[in-house]
């Protein structure tokens, strides 16, 4: 019989994996779709408050995954109505900011000329958003069967006083129980 621990550390390992599956493909709906079941399921070992950041930069990359959807689509409908991209890319010239603004594509960017002393539209390599690692805060926090206070998260949440005090609030709760069970113990030996 599997106890809910190994339940929920296969329930874990299941989302990671996921999670990097969404990262490496664009077919992604009934992907996202088992993701969120999975964080339906109860991860009790996991502290409260952890859960919560977890589910919060689940939510946050979902929705940074939707603007890179939105920007696949559509640099998929510049491809069809072009063709195939210019080779000799844009030209390159002085105009204004509004004039470059409003001709500003998704896969070109203003960059600084420093012998001109002015910014150019010029065409870039790699598309602003990727789908590579958008889940690295959630998936740092996945280990050892229960969700855990990674470096990344540290570095942008800050340090865990919520998650130790919910674990010193755990522990004398315990504590506390195994007092009065073992009091009850004592009144039925008796």
């Amino acid at each position: 019989m599997v106890t809910s621990q190994e339940r929920q550390k296969a329930n874990l390992a299941k989302m990671k994996k996921v999670m990097e599956e969404i990262e490496n493909t664009t077919d992604d709906f009934d992907l996202i779709a088992e993701l969120r079941e999975l964080l339906k399921k109860p991860y009790s070992l996991s502290l409260k408050w952890h859960l919560i950041v977890f589910k919060s930069e689940i939510d946050k990359s979902l929705w940074y995954l939707e603007d890179i959807r939105k920007e696949e689509i559509e640099i998929e409908k510049m491809k069809r109505r072009k063709g195939k991209d210019p080779k000799e890319g844009l030209k390159q010239g002085n105009c204004k900011f509004s004039e470059a603004v409003s001709a500003f594509k998704l896969d070109h960017q203003m960059v600084y000329d420093p012998k001109t002393s002015k910014y150019k539209l010029s065409k870039s390599g790699v598309s602003r958003t990727t789908r590579e690692n958008i889940f690295a805060i959630p998936k740092s926090m996945i280990g050892d069967g229960k969700l855990q206070w990674s470096e990344a998260v540290k570095q942008k949440w800050g340090e865990d006083t919520i998650g130790q005090t919910e674990l010193l609030e755990r522990e004398l709760y315990n504590r506390k129980s195994m007092r009065v069970d073992c009091n009850r113990e004592d009144e039925l030996s008796i």
